[in-house]
């Protein structure tokens, strides 16, 4: 446990002896999650990984508030987390674009519902399409802008109501290889910016150690923290980082936490 006045640093996540079981009084409840700890600090980047059913995109959900655990807490920046709320934003792998709408509008569609005025709220969503370098796009339509592109306009949405913490969910899962290395090199130029705390889900353990400060690794049947791993190299980064044998030592170290549990949801042993 942390002291409270750290705990109440904005941005500051703390997941406290936290479990979830759905369906807890029937025959067989499905235990997801248990025993989760985890302090995540303001301006951190931590990754979190794991075997199919370890309970990442459930923790995720936890943290933004569209769950609620059976046992523990989840605090940010101090104050219990009891549903979704303007200090922390999500996103999803699809992104989830009103295809109606322009992408400016996508923008500044959050703080539209939050109550700004339309105008105000564009004049908000055109400066973080500029950080997100797609400026020239704001009268186009999804339709129209590559998946990468999309993705960007997504993170851009997400921005723009200026969260204290960014959840992302796979966002680049969907996208080609080549783009999504890209992809991960421009979110970390969005990010290097202003440091918010960032919470991401992968499966892809080297895009992992390539984006995150810390990467937690989750076990399976129920989802807990095996261990969290610190990334020891110097940002900003480029993308041959990747290509270094510290690099490869940190990758080959997760994937041997979970190699057993990815070949048992395979049916392979």
């Amino acid at each position: 446990m942390v002291n409270a006045t750290n705990s109440a640093e904005p941005g500051r996540i703390e997941v406290d002896n936290v479990g979830l079981t759905f369906n807890p009084d029937a025959k067989e409840p499905i235990y997801a999650l248990e025993n989760v700890d985890l302090a995540v600090e303001p301006g951190e980047f931590v990754c979190v990984v794991g075997a199919s059913g370890s309970g990442k995109s459930t923790l995720l959900r936890l943290l933004d508030g569209m769950l609620t655990p059976t046992t523990g807490t989840i605090t940010s920046g101090g104050e219990p987390v009891s549903g979704p709320s303007s200090d922390r934003a999500m996103v999803f792998q699809s992104d989830n674009l009103m295809p109606w709408s322009t992408v400016i509008d996508n923008v500044a569609y959050g703080l539209v519902l939050g109550g700004m005025k339309k105008k105000r709220a564009r004049a908000f969503a055109a400066q973080q399409l500029e950080r997100v370098g797609l400026s020239a796009t704001a009268q186009q339509y999804p339709r129209q802008l590559s998946g990468g592109m999309r993705q960007r306009v997504n993170i851009a949405r997400a921005l723009a109501v200026d969260p204290q913490v960014l959840l992302l969910d796979e966002p680049f899962a969907a996208l080609d290889a080549q783009t999504r290395e890209i992809m991960s090199s421009e979110l970390l130029s969005i990010w290097s910016a202003d440091r918010k705390t960032v919470m991401f889900v992968t499966h892809q353990i080297d895009e992992a150690v390539y984006l995150a400060d810390r990467v937690a690794v989750l076990s399976a049947h129920p989802g807990t923290v095996r261990e969290v791993v610190s990334v020891p190299f110097e940002r900003p980064r480029e993308l041959s980082v990747k290509r270094t044998p510290e690099f490869g030592r940190i990758v080959d170290h997760i994937w041997s936490l979970i190699e057993d549990e990815v070949r048992r949801s395979l049916g392979l042993e």
